[in-house]
């Protein structure tokens, strides 16, 4: 198996046995992946995110031998395999926006576009450089996290922030209403969609998020 899909099983299959909606979503993942598919030739595309703060955010993985060891360790080896991808910019009009896109890049591993393909799942690495906060925003999907380098802070809904590092988790329900900060060092997650695939990133000013179906 390429390191980097064994790499990303071997998250989910850790989180499998950890109980909660993260096991159940880790689960899905598993099941419904052909993990010895034929793999994608996607074309290697980097951002100025990546060349500043991956290194870095690997380099504060976790244990030696963890799932999340594993992962930064398959990701900075696959710098030949891998679409880093940021949001257009002309979505970068608000202030709060215009700080952030540029310092928030992700890359689709599993699923449309991605390395292996599926149409059951999308999951990737998202890197957020230091000190950049990620404005409240929602989506449709169901959404799985799992820090795997760097550590900063997390808020889901009306939940208090909470600190997050290597080995932490977080589950998003369809339409949770989340935002993330970082600190000193970046942040680098693995995140696993199982439901409304295409869904659109809303960013969420006030209030709930209303689902577009509902507007």
């Amino acid at each position: 198996m390429n390191p980097l899909i064994e790499a990303m099983a071997g998250i989910f299959t850790a989180a499998a046995a950890s109980g909660g909606p993260l096991a159940r979503t880790a689960r899905f993942a598993l099941e419904t992946v052909d993990w010895a598919g034929r793999l994608n030739e996607p074309a290697p595309q980097s951002c100025p995110v990546v060349d500043q703060h991956l290194e870095t955010a690997c380099a504060n993985a976790g244990l030696q031998g963890s799932a999340s060891h594993r992962a930064c360790r398959a990701l900075s080896a696959a710098t030949g395999q891998v679409t880093w991808f940021m949001n257009p910019k002309e979505r970068w009009t608000a202030p709060d926006l215009a700080a952030f896109m540029p310092n928030f890049a992700a890359t689709v591993i599993i699923g449309e576009g991605g390395l292996l393909p599926s149409d059951k799942i999308s999951a990737g690495f998202s890197l957020q450089g230091p000190d950049t906060y990620y404005p409240p925003h929602a989506h449709l999907a169901e959404e799985s996290y799992w820090i795997v380098g760097g550590d900063g802070d997390w808020k889901v809904d009306m939940k208090p922030w909470f600190a997050v590092r290597p080995g932490d988790s977080v589950y998003h329900k369809s339409c949770a209403r989340h935002a993330m900060q970082t600190n000193e060092r970046p942040l680098l997650s693995v995140w696993l969609w199982t439901s409304h695939l295409h869904s659109e990133v809303v960013f969420v000013r006030s209030g709930p998020f209303v689902p577009p179906a509902e507007l």
